[in-house]
């Protein structure tokens, strides 16, 4: 008989340190969670940022001097031999 209430006034007590911790390890999971979508954002800026300079046309042009390209130069008309498609 003294075993029931016995076991309500633990478990009324217990259940409130057990919510407590699992709220705790939610918050830490919901941190870590963040923290990590913080650093994905950062390295896609850093692409967006090394796309974008590397698309400029001032290197484009840079590059385009070192191949050999001739990015400024007049274009060369190229001549289709053989049967049209149509």
């Amino acid at each position: 008989m003294v075993v029931v209430p016995l076991f309500v006034l633990v478990l009324v007590f217990m259940v409130p340190v057990y919510m407590q911790n699992r709220i705790n390890r939610l918050y830490g999971t919901f941190y870590g969670l963040r923290e990590k979508a913080s650093l994905l954002n950062r390295e896609i800026l850093l692409k967006d940022f090394e796309i974008n300079k590397l698309t400029s046309m001032d290197y484009l042009a840079d590059f385009a001097e070192r191949a050999g390209l001739g990015l400024y130069d007049v274009p060369v008309k190229i001549m289709v031999t053989g049967e049209s498609n149509e």
